[in-house]
């Protein structure tokens, strides 16, 4: 997992959602369905990468986690941003799937500063279940962009970050797909509101309706023959 880009992209939601209105209580709040899981699929995927595992145990560790984080994002489809998540994930998951192990290009290595050419990844072996990314199938969904501070991403990896940063701003402004953030425009409801009003009874009525008693020539009284 990218640490530098994850956090830049929680810091980018943080500062979306309190210009949409949000407050950072509402994370507090936040009940996501499945939340076990997902914690565990970032688990995995941050000890993917700390513990410096290779080869087919580091693949399985990714594909493991990738699963997890699908799994918690599936259940949590209507939070916004999460969509993008998935997709992200799912590509990630996909082309590492296909190629035992996610494509890294050498050219971005060395254009992020990772290393000083491309010569000095003769025989080298990545770790986090990533590898070279000579003919790899679909390898430009691999690790091909750089980032000025050595790293290479995937536009998976664009992808889940920027939904990363709409689920912040979402969980801030406790807004669902489909529905409406809280305590902004007049008029606005989040799918809360609408499931709290089942539990208010029938609404008031309003205007005479069709009741026998307000009906054009009947007075109170009156019953059929």
């Amino acid at each position: 997992m990218a640490l530098i880009p994850t956090l830049l992209a929680l810091a980018v939601g943080v500062g979306l959602g309190l210009r949409w209105g949000g407050t950072p209580g509402n994370v507090l709040d936040w009940r996501p369905s499945l939340w076990q899981v997902g914690l565990g699929g970032v688990t995995l995927m941050v000890l993917c990468d700390v513990v410096g595992l290779h080869g087919t145990p580091a693949v399985l560790l990714r594909l493991v986690a990738s699963g997890l984080v699908l799994a918690f994002g599936v259940a949590n489809v209507r939070t916004g941003g999460m969509v993008l998540v998935i997709a992200g994930i799912g590509l990630n998951t996909f082309v590492t799937l296909i190629n035992w192990g996610m494509p890294v290009s050498a050219k971005a290595l060395v254009s992020s500063g990772a290393v000083d050419s491309a010569g000095q990844l003769t025989g080298a072996v990545l770790n986090g279940g990533r590898e070279l990314a000579a003919g790899a199938t679909l390898g430009f969904l691999g690790d091909v962009i750089p980032l000025p501070w050595g790293q290479v991403i995937s536009l998976g990896d664009l992808l889940w970050l920027a939904g990363l940063a709409l689920v912040t701003a979402s969980v801030m402004r406790r807004y669902e797909a489909r529905g409406r953030p809280s305590g902004g425009r007049s008029g606005t409801r989040t799918y809360g509101d609408s499931l709290s009003a089942l539990n208010r009874g029938p609404a008031p009525r309003r205007g005479p309706g069709l009741h026998p008693s307000r009906m054009p020539g009947r007075r109170p009284g009156n019953r059929r023959p």
